[in-house]
């Protein structure tokens, strides 16, 4: 009888064991690869199974079998490389997707090539329309002056002319335009604002700067809803060409309506978070509520210290140009600003400040230092978006303060156009802010930079331009390392938004979000990161993209 039992008990636990030990089937694995996980723990592997959305399992090749069942797609990678899906931290998806429709002026290298395009968008459209541009970049320029509305004006004269600079914070129309608004020689400028004029005629030269943009901007005809579906449309269809499954959106907020048909009808192919402007309402709270998907969430809520290096119109606490206007432009009142912050921090919400010169990111830090004072501590994670420099006695307390730095690599290509022309010792400061133990998240600033992430990685790795100059890099000792850029761009901006338990790494439990590439990141020379193509782009463990068949 005892013997009966041993033996029924053996059997029992021998089953119930291979139960546990039955391997659950994964319904995509990925094999034969080379996986940098942005696990610390476990750097590197060659297999990465996928089920119901997330990671199942990763390891080594030969481990692919036991996830392989009757229905599994696998797919033999055959050496190519995979991370997790890029995370755009800070980038304008409707502007993005409606530069389809836009005069295109990137590297536009005279004014001659300027009017040429605008000339040829003129033909396309009906009489009268408005013409919007984007990309134009004086930098580029035999003389590197900034262009007038005489550029627009000696060609066209019945057409409004809109056209912004590369930075996205400067405009460029002509007196079309400027009739429109009722500016004129008499017109202020705006606070945080500049309405450029001629110096001897004291005339407007159709150069506006900072908030100066607004004077002309609510003239121009609003997009219809079914323009911003297609917009945004594009702009995801871009986004996944490029291996981007998150982007964290700082379009116009009233977009959340069309980002919710877009959901609802199973659309978006990759997760979207929206940040929203100040001042803090109740409609915040009702949206947070409505938006809390993975796939479609509330981000943090925004506002602007200053301008863009580029426009010089960026907060420094010195000249940091030869321009004549060498302080740059702030926006809003240090009062008001504590104010909003005080508030928003009190109510629980993360806070998202853009400061882009020193003296702006000093600026966001006395707000933020005095909402911890007063409020109840908490983790906050507020960010500084777009910063380009901060001064070493502020480095201590933006790591104190736990704040995150939501940086755009690739704009540090511009700055070496430009670097006869600045003095500061440190701008991109992207090792610095790591060796003071500050998280480091990456964005494009789409369409004001170039969408592709791996653009910011080359150039946040290397700080040279596309040719290779300057030798060695500008400014060689805040180079990153390639793992480094990696993970500013995937854990590091899922962290930005709260969400580095559910992604940002390949981990079993995390989010299925992966970009497989035709080329190793680690191991090829840095000049070749720029050739990289993406194979797959894969979001919540689906293929939403697929080298050569879109």
């Amino acid at each position: 009888m005892k013997r009966n039992v041993l033996w029924v008990l053996g059997l029992f636990l021998a089953i119930f064991s291979g139960c546990l030990w039955k391997h659950p089937k994964a319904e995509l694995v990925l094999t034969e690869g080379i996986f940098y996980t942005s696990n610390p723990l476990k750097p590197q592997v060659e297999m990465v199974a996928i089920r119901n959305g997330r990671i199942l399992a990763v390891g080594k090749s030969k481990e692919a079998k036991r996830y392989i069942g009757e229905h599994t797609r696998v797919i033999k990678l055959q050496g190519a490389f995979g991370c997790a899906g890029f995370n755009d931290a800070h980038l304008h998806v409707l502007e993005g997707g409606q530069t389809k429709e836009e005069v295109d002026l990137t590297g536009a290298s005279s004014p001659l090539e300027i009017q040429k395009r605008i000339l040829e968008k003129a033909w396309k459209i009906p009489w009268g329309s408005w013409i919007i541009g984007y990309g134009w970049d004086q930098t580029l320029f035999p003389d590197k002056k900034w262009p007038t509305k005489k550029i627009i004006d000696d060609i066209i004269q019945d057409f409004p002319v809109y056209l912004v600079r590369f930075c996205g914070n400067v405009v460029l129309v002509n007196s079309k335009v400027l009739t429109i608004a009722g500016i004129t020689a008499n017109t202020p400028n705006p606070p945080g604002g500049e309405i450029v004029r001629d110096p001897v005629t004291g005339e407007p030269t159709g150069i506006l700067k900072g908030e100066a943009v607004h004077l002309v901007s609510q003239y121009m005809p609003d997009l219809p809803d079914e323009k911003k579906y297609e917009a945004i449309r594009f702009a995801l269809s871009e986004a996944k060409r490029f291996g981007i499954t998150t982007v964290q959106d700082e379009t116009p907020s009233d977009v959340l309506p069309v980002y919710k048909k877009l959901f609802e009808q199973g659309e978006l192919t990759c997760r979207i978070s929206v940040s929203y402007p100040f001042p803090v309402s109740m409609t915040h709270a009702s949206l947070r509520k409505m938006f809390h998907s993975p796939m479609l969430c509330l981000g943090p809520i925004k506002d602007r210290l200053d301008g863009t290096l580029g426009g010089n119109t960026a907060c420094f606490s010195h000249s940091e140009t030869n321009d004549p206007e060498p302080f740059g432009l702030i926006r809003i009142s240090p009062k008001t600003l504590n104010a909003q912050v005080m508030h928003a921090d009190g109510q629980g919400f993360q806070i998202s400040l853009h400061a882009v010169g020193d003296r702006a990111v000093s600026m966001a830090l006395d707000a933020f230092e005095l909402a911890q004072k007063t409020n109840t501590p908490r983790e906050s994670r507020h960010r500084i978006e777009e910063m380009v420099a901060i001064d070493s006695q502020s480095l201590s307390r933006f790591k104190n303060l736990g704040l995150v730095a939501c940086m755009q690599p690739a704009g540090l290509l511009s700055c070496i156009r430009m670097e006869h022309e600045i003095d500061h010792p440190s701008l991109y400061p992207f090792k610095t802010l790591l060796n003071h133990g500050i998280k480091l998240a990456f964005g494009s600033d789409w369409p004001w930079g170039v969408l592709n992430p791996l653009w910011g990685i080359y150039a946040a790795v290397t700080r040279q331009d596309t040719a290779g100059n300057p030798s060695g890099g500008w400014i060689p000792s805040e180079r990153l390392s390639v793992r480094e850029a990696i993970d500013a761009y995937t854990i590091g901006s899922a962290y930005a938004e709260f969400m580095d338990h559910l992604k940002g790494s390949l981990e079993p439990g995390k989010l299925a979000d992966i970009v497989i590439l035709d080329r190793n990141l680690l191991e090829i020379p840095p000049k070749e990161i720029l050739s990289a193509r993406v194979l797959y782009t894969i979001v919540d463990g689906k293929i939403v993209y697929t080298a050569g068949q879109e």
